[in-house]
């Protein structure tokens, strides 16, 4: 296990304007990297670059510039939309724009790291491991599935260092409204029920402190070099039961009415990821409980 220090090394976060990527770049920092940001939404600076990496020639010239150590690509277009007619546009930006992310560094020694997400799995049988062949059920998860695939080749073609990361459904403080426990959150904080379907769905939560350890943990560990691997917490946890603990948790008069809209079509009932890969290669574990990461969203709405 080949340990490395992210002291001084030259990291850049794509997408590090978004909710994962902040987080991310101030972890960096504690770490004394030298933190550079890639995103279409930030504003011009030594460190900061508004670039949109769909501009092959706009990306490669910051890129050059930088001449990163480190990179995290985290930006991607993430509509849940089942509707294939968004396809074209999302593959504009989670695959070519990852292609002119890889082009750009092909002269450089940076190890790339890829946030893929769980829904690659699709309606694979859970536990979900890396050795399961995708079964992709959305244009996202399909743009995800292909962005994979498209690392991996091009990496091995080249012979550069990469690791794909399938980040299982995450959480944590300042999240935007249109996630589920967010929109739960703040739905009863403002007195408004809330109307879920059943909830029988099972998913593998996992607090955004531990999705940012996992991440560092890539980066500072030579075992990771060349692998797909799993973020996630082990455990399932069915909605319905997150909605009841979130609701005995807040004093609010408001309730969450299970059962009150109807399922998505194609909904995949049960996602629970195998962590034993990501805990042998580099030692990562989750530390923050789904009952200690909700009350600390709670606190913090």
């Amino acid at each position: 296990m080949g340990i490395i220090s992210l002291k001084n090394k030259r990291v850049l976060v794509i997408g590090g304007h978004g909710y994962l990527g902040r987080f991310l770049v101030n972890a960096l920092k504690t770490k004394e990297a030298q933190v550079f940001v890639m995103s279409r939404n930030c504003t011009e600076s030594d460190t900061e670059f508004p670039v949109d990496i769909t501009n092959y020639n706009e990306t490669n010239q910051v890129i050059q510039k930088i001449k990163p150590d480190v990179v995290y690509h985290l930006a991607a277009n993430i509509s849940r939309d089942r509707d294939f007619s968004i396809f074209q546009k999302m593959a504009e930006i989670n695959v070519q724009g990852t292609l002119n992310v890889l082009k750009s560094l092909e002269s450089l020694n940076a190890h790339f790291i890829f946030t893929s997400s769980s829904e690659v799995y699709g309606n694979n049988v859970s536990p979900f491991h890396e050795n399961q062949i995708p079964m992709p059920v959305s244009p996202y998860s399909l743009s995800k599935t292909n962005a994979e695939t498209l690392i991996q080749t091009y990496c091995n073609n080249h012979g550069k260092k990469f690791t794909n990361l399938r980040v299982f459904n995450f959480y944590g403080e300042y999240m935007p409204e249109e996630f589920f426990i967010p929109q739960m959150i703040q739905s009863l904080k403002r007195g408004e029920d809330f109307l879920m379907t059943k909830g029988e769905q099972v998913r593998d939560f996992l607090y955004v402190g531990d999705v940012v350890n996992a991440l560092l943990m890539t980066a500072e560990n030579t075992d990771s070099y060349g692998e797909t691997m799993n973020v996630c917490s082990g455990q399932g946890t069915k909605l319905s039961q997150l909605a009841t603990a979130v609701n005995a948790t807040m004093k609010t008069k408001a309730k969450i009415i299970l059962g009150a809209i109807p399922y998505r079509n194609n909904e995949v009932w049960e996602m629970i990821g195998d962590n034993s890969k990501i805990k042998q290669r580099i030692g990562f574990e989750p530390t923050t409980s789904i009952e200690q990461g909700i009350e600390a969203v709670i606190n913090h709405s």
